[in-house]
C-alpha cells in the first residue's frame, strides 16, 4: 500500500498546536478543536505575523483579500470583532488563552511568537470506499423525482406542444 506524505505547517505554542491547513487546534492532551474557515485564516495571518503589532486594516487585507480557492465569490464583509470573539472562545482553556491575541487599542492586534514553527510531514487518513451495494443504494434512492426536476422544462414544453397539436387537430376536424 502506498501513502502520500504532505507538508503541513504547524505553529506550536505552550499547550497547543495550530495547524492552519486542517483548520485545527490540537491540544497537547490529544483533544482537537475545529475552526471555521474564517477563524483559521484570521489566526493563520496573526501567527504568520506573530511578534509584530499589525493594524486592523492590514490584518483584514492580509487575511480576507487574498484569494480563497474554496470561496464562490470574494465580495464578503467580515467583522473582525465577531471573528475574534468566536476564536477567543475556542482558544480559552482553564481560564487562560492558549494563544493570547493582544488587542492594541486604536491600532490592531499582536500575537506572541510561537515556541516553534514547523513544517511536518503527515499522511492524510485514507478514505475508505463504501461497498458497491451501498453506492448503488445511495444513487437509486429517488430516481424519479430527480429525473422530473432535471427535465422539468423539457417535460413542460412537450406537454404544451402536445396540447397545442391536439387542440389544433380538434379545431381542424370539427369544421
Amino acid at each position: 500500500m502506498m501513502t502520500t506524505k504532505t507538508k503541513i505547517k504547524c505553529y506550536r505554542f505552550e499547550g497547543i498546536d495550530f495547524i492552519p491547513e486542517n483548520r485545527q487546534l490540537r491540544w497537547h492532551d490529544n483533544q482537537q478543536t475545529l475552526l471555521t474557515d474564517d477563524e483559521s485564516r484570521f489566526l493563520a495571518s496573526l501567527c504568520y505575523l506573530a511578534g509584530e503589532v499589525v493594524s486592523t486594516e492590514s490584518i483584514y487585507r492580509y487575511t480576507f483579500t487574498s484569494p480563497n480557492a474554496y470561496e464562490e465569490s470574494g465580495d464578503h464583509h467580515y467583522d473582525l470583532n465577531i471573528l475574534l470573539l468566536s476564536l477567543s472562545k475556542k482558544l480559552l482553556r482553564n481560564g487562560k488563552m492558549a494563544i493570547p491575541i493582544y488587542i492594541i487599542p486604536s491600532y490592531g492586534f499582536r500575537v506572541s511568537l510561537p515556541n516553534t514553527t514547523s513544517i511536518r510531514n503527515e499522511s492524510p487518513p485514507l478514505k475508505t470506499r463504501s461497498s458497491w451495494p451501498d453506492r448503488v443504494k445511495k444513487r437509486a434512492k429517488k430516481p424519479f423525482p430527480q429525473v422530473i426536476k432535471t427535465y422539468y422544462p423539457i417535460i413542460t414544453t412537450a406537454v404544451i406542444v402536445t396540447l397545442s397539436l391536439l387542440i389544433g387537430y380538434l379545431v381542424m376536424t370539427t369544421r
